[in-house]
């Protein structure tokens, strides 16, 4: 079954069977200042240093990055072929729509049909010939769907169907990816082929539960050097969930989107968590397979809906 299923890259359709370990949710070219204008929140902007850090992630064994840069982010299909052809790195492109703060034009000029179009079009056609292996990221902005933010769900769950492409949310700080999967599970979405991203900024370990309960992938993707405290409840958070059984629900990823980001700057980069979380998981009594089906296997439910387990 895994070798017949592929998937997108920005070079081309990929076997699951050599995308290797992946990281599910980054970003190689993404602006956040446009919106901000804080500094510290620098646009990720040098194709160079994102090779740079993807080739330190492939020596320790990486194979394959998400990159969750999409509408209002900047994506910039060509750099992503690029970066992808020099580091010798697969990369999964994102698409649709962040979040209400960030949409370039009045998305309340546009009805859920006519989203859905303009996703299907971008789906299949793709920008300059490279075509996105994703939908997402798909935000909410605050701790609630806002009006403009559901259709914009409801358009990424009927392109979902079209598609089999797997999706990935953005739900900071609050149980907003709970409301995001009810407007998904209404358009008759796949939950299984949904990552809930940024679970560990709302660290409770229940309320993720009850994400994968409901047959969603749950993200932790803040994984970095930057808040030594916060990392290690990031650890004890996966420990627990694991312990509870669901391993095979678990993603993890840095969410590398701000030039501070960088490993040279002082960031997490791209290594961060196959140097650093894997053998911290393993340290607190995780097995090492265990640990490998999170960096290898759990990926592709969300990319190819292979499951673990060989369904």
């Amino acid at each position: 079954m895994a070798e017949r299923l592929t998937v997108q890259t920005v070079r081309g359709p990929v076997p699951v069977s050599e995308l290797g370990r992946v990281l599910p949710h980054e970003h190689v070219a993404c602006d956040l200042f446009r919106v901000t204008r804080q500094m510290g929140l620098a646009a990720l902007n040098d194709p160079d240093e994102a090779v740079r850090d993807l080739k330190v992630f492939k020596e320790l064994g990486g194979g394959s990055v998400v990159e969750a840069t999409s509408g209002g982010l900047g994506r910039k299909p060509a750099v992503l072929r690029s970066v992808s052809e020099r580091a010798d790195v697969h990369i999964v492109m994102g698409c649709g729509w962040y979040r209400e703060p960030y949409y370039e034009e009045d998305m309340n000029k546009l009805s859920t049909a006519e989203l859905t179009d303009r996703l299907l079009i971008d789906i299949f056609e793709g920008e300059g010939g490279v075509r996105p292996g994703v939908i997402g990221e798909i935000g909410a902005d605050r701790e609630w769907v806002s009006g403009v933010e559901e259709r914009v769900l409801r358009a990424a769950a009927r392109a979902q169907q079209e598609t089999g492409l797997g999706l990935i949310l953005h739900a900071v700080k609050s149980e907003v990816g709970a409301w995001q999967l009810d407007v998904l599970e209404d358009e008759g979405c796949d939950l299984s082929r949904v990552a809930v991203g940024h679970c560990d900024t709302y660290p409770d370990v229940d309320y993720h539960e009850r994400l994968a309960e409901r047959g969603a992938m749950v993200m932790y993707d803040g994984n970095g050097p930057g808040d030594a405290l916060l990392q290690e409840q990031r650890i004890a958070n996966a420990v627990e969930l694991i312990r509870r059984g669901w391993a095979k629900s678990l993603l993890l990823s840095h969410d590398v989107c701000v030039l501070g980001m960088r490993e040279r700057r002082g960031g997490p980069g791209y290594s961060y968590v196959l140097r650093q979380v894997g053998p911290d998981l393993i340290a607190a009594g995780v097995p090492e397979d265990v640990v490998e089906t999170i960096f290898s296997e759990n990926p592709l439910q969300l990319l190819a809906g292979h499951r673990p387990d060989g369904n």
